[in-house]
């Protein structure tokens, strides 16, 4: 097995992993790593539809991260 191919699963590992616990920063959090891995396997497979999903998956779900992040800071300052 190539160092290509065990980062290939190194990745889907992240991924598999983020559906497994109960938060959802932490399903984020892991998918986003997951997806950054992937996507740089994918680039160095040259699989570049997998590159497009990967990528767009990692930004939609920091985003999201970052939209939990903000509303978390917004209830701290309410109490």
């Amino acid at each position: 097995m190539s160092n290509v191919e065990i980062l290939g699963y190194v990745g889907m590992a992240f991924v598999v992993s983020s559906f497994i616990g109960k938060s959802m920063v932490t399903l984020r959090l892991l998918n986003v790593i997951g997806a950054a891995i992937i996507t740089v396997y994918a680039m160095l497979i040259a699989a570049w539809p997998m590159v497009w999903l990967n990528s767009l998956l990692a930004v939609i779900n920091a985003y999201h991260l970052y939209l939990l992040q903000k509303e978390k800071r917004k209830d701290l300052q309410e109490d």
